[in-house]
């Protein structure tokens, strides 16, 4: 028979004294259902019927003998109201506060959260164990079946049907909000006994019940530590309780079965509308009916002293089992983080559903629980019968999505009853994409773009509604403050500073340097200081090979195309000069100078200008270095800089593909000239042994030109080298070779193969390790090859002094002609305006979180200043080399190790420093010395590395991809924003614009007036804004916008990132 609590005259005003707002029924609603129209009915008065016999001993055990239950029900003498409190003494806090200073007093502000799905399921043994099956940190991972592992992290699909059923639960179950317990027994007996309050569940069930939420929890790693030199099993609390009970030699009085009198009660009719598909079933294995299942928990059911006990037992050694691998997995959880476990299954002696969904007042850690140790804040339990046509897994993975979403989970924290619950999952449908039923064969028909761009206004749409709501708020306030306030609604406080703009004017003479300088210098001590690391160490071996690669590609070019006046002894001495000056005195030390393609293009251009004319070369490049320090200064007086924020993509893909173009061509015209000096042929004139090898590297060779609008200089005729056997198909091999080489270690970079670290080692030594091998090889077959032309020390590559005043050639310029040379520096000084101010800007950019700023102004003087010191001892131009420096960035920065699973990596930190600038160039400086082994490098070899640098740099040229679209059908274009913003037309009318602007300055090179190149490329910038008026702005920011996005899944390449090569 029933037994309720009440006092008749106070029916109406007794109520349940617990800090959560669940459905306020009192002790006489809660206690018992309705018939069976699943109803509550409530009694109109108390009963005055005489209990039997043994429901008033099972009454006094509980009431009289048990202290904790005494207090759990105890009437309050000053009041009529009912309070159920926790296990404490008399002076708990909940008869102290009232309900909302207690709620107040907890903590409600969300946390991150760590979800883990445990089903009820059958072991082999034919037990049952509750068993993870999945987790959330930020997307789902799976536990995939058969292998005990977990799968890929994705994002969760629910069915729309599951997210009914989880709402139908939340309304007819059990919502416990800021339940003040202190571990998983505690918990799990307040939850059943809510359960029989609510009438989901019968008094008889309450033992049964919670041996199931006792029962054992296996993780996915818990099957590789299944041996024990003990034999011992890891315990569960139910496992414990039956050693315990079998130590004791004797049962205990428990809960009550049902009464011999009258007959059981059956639970209501009510049945959730289910699923027909079941993802999977869980365990038989608990008792099949109701009989059964009092029959098995008669001895084995628990009273609250059992449960204190329980809670106290050692559990095992499974956390020092699994914690190897908790530590790699507490890594990508936040340090705040509390779990949400979701237990769900199938039971045999359960008529329907029963559903609690509880908040602790406070996170508990539950290690026998939980895969990780940390505490638990919210449980969500979800029983039901095996003969229901529920799918447990996929309401489990429902709620466990919405308590991942940021959203949701925010507002369970806060929420005060059911009723915010429920709008909460409302908003989240509201904010879900649907797709249509449907069998999708192919992936493309996915339309990923489109559903990105879809979740993005859903999101916008939510920010707008945000401040609308809090703009209405503050109507009051000023514009500056409803600025501020709605700022700080949405970070948490007030907006930081904004970040110093260094391309805004300061209106200043030399107010840019100045700026810059008060920027940056600070720093300084600093910037040596946090260099004492070892990724800085490692930072500065990989950029010296890089480093010295370029020295030695574009030296041994410089000296082919400038009659060996300029090699590679000065490129390597003064690449150290000129870095170690811009590392101790720039703005942005990371970056890193030396030779480039552009500015060997214009060495050459001047070297046939001042041949034509009769002019001495070394000697006009010293008059332009210092009208280059003239020009600088001028343009830093007025902060010119600022000008570079003109200079958008187009023109960068137009110089960029051209740089590509040429380096392309290069090789090719070099291997054309090689097959032309070395024909192949059956036989060959004069003796063609080994002998003449050496002859053959003192000679210059001054006919494998790669510029065929230079007429070859040709040594006297008693110099020429007779054709050599199989050198023309050799070099042919050995640029291929190289190319090939270094081309698919970068891809192999971004591969599946080995670790990450040794991808990456790999990846970023792949142009080193090319050369290496391929000058091994040249040593080892037997085959005449043109070599490095390197002296000795660190003498000139010519035989001529350091200095370029001491020696013979200044006579050779005429007054006209110094002043004239304002021309050619203002070109020289265009390409390193342009280099370096691209650079930095990528560097720069907010996704880096930089720290210590920039200094635009400054570098393009210091840049300037290395190079009047280059024109005075006859060294090489130099400029801050994109590539390298990207590299040289990337290499410094530290990425994310705590990011969730499937998450992209994010920018920590970047080390930023002068250090490694410095040894970078220090290093690269005392490579002169080993000029025995870099005279074994063939020539060959540093073409390849020139067509690795020009097809690599394709890559991340946006012109290049359009110029590819084409040549192909409209269906096949890629879903990207210039294909999907812009009509075909209109995106092939400005791809033609961009190919005319390359043909215009590929002629400009390849004539007589290939040293204004420079100038033809700064025309590009007015012609960008002159087709503003046949595109629309939102066409040219899809067209002309910001670099294409990288893959997830790839580290970035610095060919991408930097639009210009080399």
């Amino acid at each position: 028979m029933p037994v309720t609590y009440s006092r008749a005259s106070d029916v109406h005003h007794q109520r349940r004294h617990l800090h959560h707002k669940s459905r306020k029924y009192s002790l006489q609603e809660g206690a018992r259902g309705g018939g069976a129209d699943g109803e509550r009915q409530v009694p109109a008065a108390s009963t005055d019927e005489p209990l039997p016999e043994a429901d008033l001993d099972e009454l006094r055990s509980h009431r009289i003998d048990d202290q904790r239950v005494l207090r759990r029900l105890k009437l309050q003498p000053r009041s009529p109201t009912i309070h159920v409190g926790r296990k404490d003494g008399g002076d708990k806090i909940q008869n102290i506060f009232s309900d909302l200073t207690l709620k107040k007093m907890y903590d409600h502000s969300p946390h991150s959260v760590f979800v883990q799905l445990d089903e009820l399921l059958a072991t082999e043994d034919g037990d049952t164990e509750w068993k993870e099956t999945a987790r959330w940190i930020k997307y789902e991972e799976d536990v995939e079946e058969g292998s005990a592992r977990w799968g890929r992290p994705h994002v969760a699909s629910l069915s729309f049907h599951s997210l009914l059923n989880l709402r139908r639960c939340l309304e007819t179950g059990v919502v416990l909000l800021d339940l003040d317990e202190k571990d998983l027994p505690g918990v799990a007996y307040r939850v059943v006994e809510s359960m029989v309050n609510e009438g989901l569940i019968e008094e008889d069930d309450k033992p049964v019940v919670m041996r199931s939420l006792l029962l054992r929890h296996r993780h996915v790693h818990d099957e590789r530590f299944r041996f024990s030199i003990s034999g011992r099993k890891h315990s569960s609390y139910t496992s414990l309780q039956s050693l315990w009970l079998e130590e004791g030699g004797g049962a205990r009085q428990r809960y009550s079965t049902c009464s011999a009198i009258g007959p059981c009660r059956r639970h209501s009719s009510h049945i959730l509308n289910l699923s027909d598909n079941k993802r999977r079933r869980s365990s038989n294995a608990l008792p099949q009916d109701r009989t059964e299942a009092r029959a098995k928990t008669s001895v084995a059911g628990m009273d609250t002293r059992e449960v204190e006990y329980l809670a106290t037992a050692p559990v095992g050694s499974q956390d020092e089992l699994r914690r190897g691998h908790n530590d790699s997995i507490m890594k990508r959880i936040p340090d705040d983080a509390e779990a949400t476990t979701v237990l769900v299954g199938a039971v045999g002696f359960l008529d329907q559903p029963t559903i609690a969904f509880v908040r602790l007042a406070q996170g508990i850690l539950m290690p026998s629980i939980t895969e990780v140790p940390i505490p638990v804040r919210f449980m969500f339990i979800l029983l039901g019968p095996t003969s229901a046509d529920l799918d447990y897994h996929e309401v489990g993975r429902s709620i466990s999505t919405l308590m991942s979403n940021p959203s949701f989970h925010s507002i369970a924290y806060k929420a005060d009853d059911r009723r915010e619950l429920l709008s909460a999952i409302n908003e989240f449908l509201d904010d879900s994409i649907v797709l249509p039923p449907g069998d999708w064969e192919r992936q493309a028909l996915l339309p990923f773009e489109e559903l990105r761009a879809k979740s993005e206004m859903i999101r916008k749409r939510k920010r707008d509604a945000l401040e609308r709501k809090k703009g209405i708020e503050i109507t009051t306030a000023s514009p500056i403050d409803e600025k501020k306030a709605l700022l700080a609604g949405e970070t948490g406080g007030l907006p930081e500073k904004e970040r110093d703009d260094p391309l805004s004017k300061s209106g200043r003479l030399f107010g840019g340097v100045i700026r810059d300088i008060k920027r940056r210098y600070p720093h300084y001590i600093s910037d040596f200081r946090d260099a004492l690391n070892g990724q800085c160490a490692a930072a500065t071996i990989f950029m010296y090979f890089a480093a010295l690669s370029s020295a030695i590609t574009f030296g041994g070019l410089l000296a082919e195309k400038t009659d060996r006046q300029i090699g590679i002894s000065e490129t390597l001495v003064f690449t150290c000069v000129g870095g170690l000056f811009f590392a101790l005195v720039a703005g942005q030390p990371m970056m890193i100078t030396g030779a480039t393609g552009p500015l060997l293009l214009l060495d050459e251009s001047l070297f046939v200008f001042c041949r034509s004319y009769g002019f001495d070369f070394l000697a006009a490049r010293m008059y332009c270095g210092l009208w280059m320090i003239v020009i600088a200064l001028c343009v830093a007086s007025v902060e010119g800089s600022v000008a570079v924020k003109k200079i958008t993509r187009f023109t960068e893909d137009i110089f960029a593909f051209l740089i590509s173009l040429i380096f392309i061509s290069e090789p090719v015209t070099n291997i054309i000239n090689v097959y032309r000096a070395h024909p192949l042929g059956y036989d060959y004139c004069g003796n063609y042994t080994l002998e003449n090898s050496t002859a053959g590297v003192d000679t210059v060779n001054s006919n494998f030109t790669g510029n065929l609008t230079v007429p070859p200089v040709l040594p006297p005729t008693n110099m020429l080298l007779t054709p050599k056997p199989n050198t023309a198909l050799f070099c042919t091999m050995l640029t291929l070779c190289t190319f090939i080489l270094a081309y698919y270690l970068r891809i192999f970079r971004n591969g599946k193969f080995l670790g990450r670290s040794a991808r990456r080692a790999l990846g970023d030594f792949g142009v080193p390790i090319a050369i290496v091998l391929m000058v091994g090889i040249s040593c080892l077959v037997p085959v005449w090859t043109e070599k490095l032309q390197v002296p000795d020390g660190l003498s000139p590559t010519s035989n001529r002094s350091w200095l370029v005043p001491l020696n013979k050639g200044l006579e050779t310029i005429p007054l006209w002609a110094t002043i004239a040379m304002v021309l050619p520096a203002l070109m020289v000084y265009i390409i390193v305006f342009m280099e370096t101010h691209i650079a930095e800007l990528i560097i720069d950019k907010p996704e880096r979180k930089l720290k210590k700023g920039s200094g635009f102004h400054m570098d393009i003087v210091v840049m300037s200043l290395v190079n009047s010191v280059c024109g005075m001892f006859g060294a090489p131009w130099q400029c801050v080399a994109t590539v390298r420096s990207v590299s040289h960035v990337s290499a410094l920065t530290v990425m994310s190790t705590t990011h969730a699973p499937g998450d992209k990596p994010y920018i920590v930190e970047v080390k930023e420093q002068r250090l490694t600038g410095l040894l970078v160039a220090f290093l690269v400086g005392i490579s002169v010395l080993a000029s025995g082994w870099l005279r074994l490098v063939p020539m060959a070899v540093l073409f390849g590395v020139f067509l690795y640098m020009g097809i690599s740099a394709l890559g991340g040229i946006q012109f290049w991809d359009r110029c590819i679209l084409l040549l192909k059908p409209v269906k096949h274009h890629p879903q990207i924003p210039y294909v999907r913003r812009v009509p075909t037309f209109k995106m092939h009318l400005y791809t033609l614009i961009q190919i005319a602007g390359v043909c215009v300055l590929y002629a400009v090179k390849s004539s007589k007036f290939s040293l204004a190149l420079p100038f033809f490329l700064v025309l590009m910038v007015p012609l960008r804004m002159a087709i503003s008026y046949i595109f629309t702005p939102l066409q040219l920011r899809a067209l002309d916008g910001s670099q294409k996005d990288i893959d997830v899944d790839d580290e970035p390449d610095f060919y991408e990132e930097a639009p210009l090569p080399g």
